[in-house]
């Protein structure tokens, strides 16, 4: 594979992982957002904070396992990692299915630096890096900034 057609293969693994976490995650929120709405009809005001809910954090955890199994760096992950404890709105790559920009930097055989521009309110920006371990390339951590910051802000992944 030449260093063209490796970028265009990054570009696109990156993508597509960032695709699919966003698919998973606003699912997720979708479905959060539709129980507390019921909820909230169901339950005076009071019983409504003790009504049993679904364990949303359990099941987006079960969900994006297998991206890190399929896209990242086998690593110990303090914070993050493949058991969450929180989604949000809007999606943690956000943007990213749309990119303005998005180029590859190949800074030795085998790291890549993947750097994607996104059309948001945030003016959102990500900086991929991705390693070459045993002949595939994993991502083993990201930077994001906001609002044209020269200051990368560490991601938890």
């Amino acid at each position: 594979m030449d260093d063209l057609e490796l970028k265009e293969y990054l570009t696109q693994r990156i993508l597509s992982f960032c695709d699919r976490w966003n698919v998973i995650e606003n699912n997720i929120r979708t479905q959060h957002d539709a129980e507390e709405d019921t909820l909230k009809r169901e339950f005076p005001e009071q019983e409504y904070h003790y009504a049993k809910r679904t364990d949303w954090f359990a099941i987006l955890s079960e969900r994006i396992s297998p991206l890190f199994d399929e896209f990242c760096t086998e690593k110990r992950r303090v914070y993050g990692g493949k058991v969450r404890k929180s989604f949000g709105y809007p999606s943690k790559f956000n943007g990213c299915g749309e990119p303005l920009e998005v180029h590859v930097e190949l800074k030795i055989k085998s790291r890549a630096e993947i750097y994607i521009k996104t059309n948001t309110s945030f003016d959102d920006e990500y900086l991929f890096v991705a390693l070459k371990k045993s002949g595939d390339w994993l991502i083993d951590s990201y930077k994001k900034r906001r609002y044209g910051n020269e200051k990368w802000d560490l991601q938890i992944l």
